[in-house]
């Protein structure tokens, strides 16, 4: 299967990249701007502007006005720090630096966030996949010897989930991965995968820390 072909990829990767530490950020509300998105778009960034003390937020490639403002004002932008992912009926944010990769073939969509150690998968079968053979499928790609698992469950903001954790050592890399079943609210199943390098004391990363503790704030399944 493609995607699992795709996470034992990406394991020679991690052999290159460090880690990198999200620094927290206030919310904003998603819903205020109007972006629609086909499945295969990446969510765009979002602008902070800061002028006579007032903020807006303005939408990447959006046009929109700001009145009020005389032509002298001065203005501080940056840009911030997460984006929104709105596919596959969920709804989550994580930092704007992820690459954003969409395979949308006749047997999967998969959807793929990565950071330098942390990954994150949404993975809809077209046919129904149970999440037992899907870990079967890595496990036959890693190396039955080089893994272990356990039935996990996954409290992320609201939702409960539940899972398998597969633990991989290879090549000197540890690797962690818990592969979550989610069901929408029209019954549709899919898969959602947390990949996690782990630091030579076997420890989660830092990325992984910052990265779930933002997702257990604005995870939604819709």
């Amino acid at each position: 299967m493609k995607n699992s072909s795709l996470i034992l990829i990406s394991l020679i990767i991690l052999l290159s990249q460090t880690s990198c530490e999200r620094k927290k950020d206030s919310k904003i509300n998603f819903k205020d701007f109007n972006i629609s998105l086909s499945k295969d778009e990446e969510p765009p960034l979002i602008f902070e502007l800061k002028s006579e003390n007032e903020t807006q937020y303005f939408v990447e490639n959006q046009p929109k006005k700001w009145n009020g403002l005389t032509k002298e004002s001065e203005a501080t932008i940056r840009v911030y720090d997460w984006k929104l992912f709105p596919h596959n009926n969920l709804e989550f944010e994580y930092p704007r630096t992820y690459s954003f990769e969409a395979d949308l073939s006749i047997t999967n969509d998969i959807w793929t966030l990565s950071g330098n150690d942390f990954k994150i998968m949404v993975i809809r079968p077209i046919v129904e996949m149970k999440l037992e053979e899907y870990v079967d499928e890595m496990i036959s790609q890693f190396g039955k010897s080089n893994c272990s698992t356990k039935k996990i469950t996954k409290k992320i903001n609201s939702s409960e989930l539940n899972g398998i954790k597969l633990s991989v050592t290879l090549a000197g890399i540890d690797l962690e991965l818990d592969v979550l079943e989610v069901m929408d609210k029209s019954g549709k199943k899919s898969l959602l995968v947390f990949q996690d390098s782990l630091t030579d004391s076997k420890e989660n990363s830092k990325e992984s820390k910052s990265t779930m503790e933002r997702m257990k704030q604005t995870f939604k399944i819709n």
